[in-house]
């Protein structure tokens, strides 16, 4: 058994605990709360490692959430923040769900965000699910962001594009010049249904 021999608050709000075997660890004030860990407090290696662990697991999950606010990630995103931190899986499932109960991330929103700044940048639907999917977001949730995509707006911007680069092939006949203005268009991630609505000429 182990002995809490002092405790102290640091400036940063977190607890350093010593213990009886002249060992000092930092713990938040939930974690202090939750292990009791106050001073004269008999403590097994047990209660000491499950202590750490949350305390590690609280520590990650705020990260998450810093991560995810300032950048505006969803749980594909901070999955992959975490993994390359060397996060457990369990823990990174356990922070992912909490983030979801919590709100702090929702992945619908976040994907009609990301799609409306690609459309708004003329990527086609076909680049923006790819570029999504790289990003691991699941196909369901991608299909759901596309269909809420505003129709004006993405022809709009499939008109823009048109317009920058019809000039660009003039050097060609007319049926190699429609067809690279085609190509390039999707290239851009448009479909050939969307491109003849152009009526390109």
């Amino acid at each position: 058994m182990l002995i809490v021999n002092d405790l102290k608050k640091d400036s940063k709000g977190l607890y350093n605990v010593t213990l009886s075997n002249k060992e000092t660890y930092k713990f938040s004030e939930d974690v202090v709360v939750n292990y009791r860990l106050v001073k004269g407090k008999e403590i097994s290696l047990d209660i000491l490692n499950k202590a750490k662990n949350e305390e590690n697991l609280s520590k990650w999950y705020n990260k998450a959430v810093d991560y995810s606010i300032k950048y505006n990630k969803g749980s594909s995103e901070i999955r992959t923040y975490l993994k390359n931190k060397e996060v457990s899986s369990n823990d990174i499932e356990f922070i992912i769900n909490k983030l979801i109960e919590k709100k702090i991330i929702d992945d619908n929103k976040i994907l009609d965000s990301i799609v409306s700044a690609l459309v708004k940048s003329s990527n086609g639907k076909l680049l923006i699910r790819t570029k999504l999917l790289q990003k691991g977001y699941s196909k369901e949730l991608i299909e759901i962001a596309l269909d809420n995509i505003d129709l004006d707006i993405y022809y709009n911007e499939l008109n823009k594009v048109y317009n920058k680069i019809k000039n660009k092939y003039n050097k060609y006949d007319d049926l190699v010049r429609i067809q690279k203005i085609k190509s390039y268009l999707y290239q851009r991630g448009y479909t050939y249904n969307e491109i003849d609505t152009l009526n390109i000429k």
